[in-house]
């Protein structure tokens, strides 16, 4: 006869202490399990629906976080079995947010207490359970203890009842004497939490209405919580603009000009995911500064993995850097896309398989947006630099020299006929655009200048004559200037020559003219 099987005490640092990598998760999971009690209590008439408060107090002075809702909160006579027991838990797969039972306990390696506390409607009690977590890393580590994992958690934990008002009903989480600088760093748990946890779009984002619209026509539900982080409400941080950083502050460098949509059914005409992404001159990847930035993947409108998990549906390497020239979401909507226990991705099965087809599908087209869009970039900066030479010849009072205006005029010729050239490729590209099904159709106006070319030379000063010649004004010297009336013909014309010299040496025309007016301050002083 064998022996019974036994579970040793370090399963529960495996499942605790041990399941996560980056310590912010616990906020996640605690906010996931406050929003599974939030919907029970509106599906219970306990509170309306958006009456829910998810508070989460940050102390860094006292070391100390606390979360609490308004929820459904948990009968003392389920105290013990629900929060004192693991991987025991009573929620439905694909239903609820969270379902393994696990991670409510992640705070027990970043603290020294761990306390639930929790009162349910009509009872005159709250419950207080204390866990010990210092205790718990002191077994878990003394290698000479083989003490079973139940009868740890039983060492470990503490359970007291004190009176409550009979109406009220929450539950609360304390964590004291918290471990983790990045726990109590609020300004870093309010940018994690603003992506990760399941609130509203903010409503600086123009495009809200029309993601909300599109989820409304299609029978879609987005799960939207009141989440507060010491007192503030968060949103995700979509923004109209995109930005870099400029000497501590920021800069924009490209706008938003909209949002286009995803949407994939199964053979049965049920929805596997929707999404949307947004629309901009696709310019290149937007730099860290965009919280937001890169196309993130939700189920229950809470974050799975981060900002980098949907490069992977680019098929080639080189393309992944095309993930971060959008920010968007992909909603999973099937009830077969099941979360794993780290909530970094989805449980390996068939749903996900074909859940991975499709996106791969739609991100070919993300791919060639990007392509088309740096196409027509490019050509759009061989336009500006035609119109810059233009406008630098036409603010020219002087030259140095006869071959820097030759120079010029010639560089003026050469883009002249690239930017022909680019305005015809502008326009085979904009015909392509909108005899397909690019999102670039809603914005291709914004990216591409109007066909109408000016037909001024800079170089012209006055009408041509009749019978077809025109006539110029004599180029200008710098010398020629009234500062240099004091040195003689020939004097001018040597210092030209040495202007000429300097200009044809130094290439860089910042550093070339401030040269040369360093030299002309000397001389007409």
């Amino acid at each position: 006869m064998t022996d019974n099987p036994r579970i040793g005490k370090d399963v529960i640092e495996s499942l605790t202490l041990g399941m996560y990598e980056d310590c912010r998760f616990i906020y996640r999971e605690y906010i996931q399990n406050s929003a599974d009690q939030v919907d029970k209590a509106v599906a219970e008439g306990l509170i309306n629906a958006g009456e829910d408060e998810i508070h989460i107090t940050i102390s860094p002075e006292e070391r100390c976080i606390i979360i609490e809702d308004n929820a459904t909160g948990i009968s003392s006579d389920k105290v013990i079995p629900i929060l004192r027991n693991i991987a025991h838990s009573t929620k439905k797969r694909g239903e609820d947010k969270g379902f393994r039972g696990i991670g409510r306990l992640g705070g027990l390696g970043y603290c020294s207490k761990l306390i639930f506390e929790t009162s349910y409607v009509d009872e005159e009690v709250k419950s207080i359970m204390t866990w010990d977590a210092d205790l718990l890393k002191q077994i878990i580590n003394d290698r000479n203890n083989s003490e079973e994992a139940v009868d740890v958690l039983a060492r470990v934990t503490d359970t007291i009842t004190k009176k409550e008002a009979a109406d009220k009903h929450y539950f609360k989480v304390i964590l004291k004497n918290v471990t983790s600088d990045e726990l109590l760093n609020v300004e870093r748990v309010k940018n994690y939490l603003s992506m990760v946890a399941p609130v509203d779009i903010s409503s600086q984002f123009y495009y809200r209405h029309q993601i909300n619209e599109f989820a409304r026509k299609n029978g879609l539900k987005v799960d939207i919580y009141n989440i507060y982080i010491n007192g503030e409400q968060i949103y995700k941080p979509y923004t109209p603009g995109i930005y870099e950083d400029n000497q501590g502050g920021k800069k924009k460098v490209d706008d938003i000009l909209g949002v286009d949509f995803l949407l994939s059914k199964d053979d049965n005409g049920n929805i596997i995911y929707w999404g949307w992404y947004s629309l901009s001159r696709l310019k290149g990847q937007m730099k860290q500064k965009n919280i937001a930035r890169g196309i993130r993947l939700r189920k229950e409108n809470i974050q799975i993995g981060d900002e980098e998990i949907c490069k992977k549906f680019f098929a080639n390497t080189s393309d992944q850097r095309f993930s971060f020239y959008y920010f968007g979401e992909i909603h999973a909507i099937s009830k077969d896309l099941i979360p794993n226990s780290r909530r970094d991705y989805f449980g390996e099965n068939a749903a996900l398989a074909s859940f991975e087809k499709s996106v791969k599908q739609n991100f070919l087209k993300l791919r060639e947006l990007c392509y088309d869009a740096s196409d027509i970039n490019k050509n759009l900066k061989i336009i500006a630099k035609k119109e810059e030479i233009e406008e630098k010849i036409k603010q020219k009072e002087s030259y140095f020299s006869t071959k820097e205006k030759e120079d010029l005029q010639q560089q003026l010729e050469d883009y002249k006929r690239k930017s022909d050239e680019a305005r015809k490729q502008l326009e085979r590209k904009k015909q392509k655009i909108e005899e397909t099904d690019s999102s670039l159709k809603k914005i291709i106006d914004n990216l591409t200048p109007k066909a109408e070319q000016k037909d001024d030379d800079p170089f012209k000063s006055v009408p041509p004559k009749p019978g077809g010649q025109e006539t110029t004004d004599k180029t200008k010297f710098r010398t020629d200037s009234p500062t240099y009336s004091r040195f003689s013909k020939a004097e001018r014309k040597l210092i030209g020559r040495i202007y000429a010299s300097i200009a044809n040496a130094i290439p860089d025309e910042r550093q070339r003219d401030a040269l040369i007016k360093v030299i002309e301050e000397d001389l007409t002083r």
